[in-house]
């Protein structure tokens, strides 16, 4: 398969992630609360398995995007792809799949609402580390991508306003629709970066590189 063959096979398939993410997050904010009776109703269980399988594309589209600038983002590119890839695995794939299996399991087993509702204790590591993979991934990627010069820079601004606009969340009393505010404004930046999957190579990456050589030449 040709290198032009996989990244348009990567783009359709953030593209159609995100769009499918988009439509999870947006199916959240009807979801009245957070009780056992809103976890188990027919909207959250087709939600998830949308936002499932948009997660899931996601993930196999991912890798294209660092491929396609992986000479000239460098190990930032990488480390914000690796930190993105987890984020997108445990909160867009593994949650909605709790959602999908457990929870209905438990509740047809009659199993207390607290039990159904409360995380286990082991989650507590990886959520952690979710949510700092998932401001370092935001923030190393847009900037490899701003210096690599490959994508289209609003790309990278999109997902440097998603890491503004999710630390500004945590501020007490602010609305928790903003949290999937942020979720849909980063699936709006990996649609972008699918869509620039489609076409043919960016003339600035190659205008970049070029720069470089000439650099070393006169060094």
């Amino acid at each position: 398969m040709s290198s032009t063959t996989s990244y348009r096979l990567s783009g359709v398939a953030l593209l159609v992630g995100s769009l499918l993410s988009i439509a999870y997050y947006l199916s959240e904010a009807f979801v009245p609360g957070n009780d056992l009776a809103s976890l188990t109703s027919p909207l959250v269980f087709i939600g998830s398995i949308i936002g499932f399988i948009g997660a899931v594309l996601t993930l196999l589209g991912l890798p294209g995007i660092y491929l396609r600038q992986r000479q000239q983002a460098g190990i930032i590119g990488l480390l914000g792809f690796l930190f993105l890839w987890y984020v997108t695995l445990f909160q867009g794939v593994i949650i909605p799949f709790t959602n999908i299996t457990f929870i209905p399991l438990l509740t047809s087993h009659l199993v207390g609402p607290a039990v159904v509702l409360t995380p286990p204790s082991t989650w507590i590591p990886f959520n952690i580390l979710s949510m700092v993979s998932e401001v370092l991934g935001i923030l190393l990627l847009a900037i490899a991508t701003l210096r690599a010069r490959v994508f289209p820079r609003w790309t990278a601004w999109l997902l440097i306003a998603t890491l503004v606009i999710g630390i500004v969340s945590f501020v007490p009393f602010i609305p928790q629709a903003l949290s999937n505010l942020v979720a849909i404004i980063a699936s709006i930046a990996i649609a972008g970066f699918g869509y620039a999957l489609l076409q043919p190579e960016r003339q600035e990456g190659t205008q970049f590189m070029l720069g470089n050589i000439k650099k070393e030449a006169h060094a």
